[in-house]
């Protein structure tokens, strides 16, 4: 292993939440890079995890990467780790184009944990090389207690000041409780009401919670870009696959680079229909571009 070098949501998605801001009606810029010339400059896109113990993360990032096995652990120097560190980069085999980075601890709300992350994040921010900056940040918050969806450390990060502009997607996981939970309150209100229509009212009060909760974090100083929400048993295929699915998308929604959109785009390997969404505003792009001259 080297040293270290280096979504659109479909209409109607309402797992897709985001604070960007409609773009100013100003000229085209030409399309810069093709991936090529991108990932020879950034083979790998960067990604912090981040959640307490028991989140899910491990399972988010086996099904991004399509693997059953854990990741491969490295430090800066390329030399392999077995215990995780934030500083040390996990890799998957199945799909060695991402690079994750993991912040065991974070969730005891200790200082010196906080802080390491602050300043993880920072150094990173500060880089001028694209291939050592960080990409994104995926932030689990469990809703298995629904009593408690957020811990002080939770609150803390996203108060976190000078960190640059890195995008982070909330991504509330094992929301079954919370679904089972609210199907048990509407069948209470609503005993004769038909089970298809139990469950889309299940899922539309879910979503409406979790919204809730999601706009209770835009409120903090480290704004997160997006929501998505994982259901289902982690060994359901096509329930699973469809949450990752959306995560890719919101993703690559809040990426404002274009180069760093591109590169996850292609780094990616589950959703095809990114990548065909991906390439179709990139030649619209470019004929604008070149009608526009």
């Amino acid at each position: 292993m080297p040293a270290d070098s280096g979504a659109q949501p479909r209409a109607g998605d309402s797992s897709f939440t985001s604070t960007a801001q409609p773009a100013a009606n100003l000229p085209l810029d030409e399309p810069k890079d093709d991936i090529i010339g991108i990932r020879s400059k950034c083979p790998h896109f960067r990604i912090l995890i981040i959640g307490r113990a028991n989140a899910g993360k491990t399972t988010i990032l086996k099904r991004v990467c399509n693997s059953v096995k854990g990741p491969e652990i490295y430090d800066v120097n390329g030399k392999k780790r077995g215990e995780h560190d934030i500083e040390n980069q996990m890799i998957f085999k199945s799909n060695p184009g991402f690079i994750f980075h993991d912040s065991r601890g974070f969730e005891s709300g200790g200082l010196e944990e906080t802080e390491k992350v602050k300043n993880f994040i920072k150094t990173r921010a500060a880089s001028s090389t694209l291939a050592e900056q960080l990409h994104a940040i995926w932030y689990c918050l469990p809703m298995a207690d629904t009593t408690r969806p957020f811990l002080k450390a939770d609150e803390d990060f996203f108060d976190l000041e000078g960190v640059g502009n890195v995008p982070v997607i909330a991504i509330f996981t094992k929301c079954d409780g919370l679904f089972t939970e609210i199907r048990g309150d509407l069948m209470a209100d609503h005993p004769g009401m038909d089970p298809s229509e139990l469950n889309t009212k299940g899922e539309e009060e879910v979503e409406k919670k979790l919204t809730s909760r999601f706009n209770k974090l835009q409120q903090h100083q480290f704004k997160p870009a997006a929501h998505v929400y994982t259901r289902g048993n982690v060994h359901s295929n096509e329930e699973y696959t469809e949450c990752v699915k959306k995560l890719e998308q919101v993703t690559a929604g809040a990426i404002t680079s274009e180069a760093l959109q591109l590169l996850f785009v292609s780094v990616q390997c589950n959703n095809l229909d990114l990548c065909t969404f991906y390439a179709i505003k990139r030649f619209a792009l470019t004929t604008a571009f070149l009608f526009q001259k």
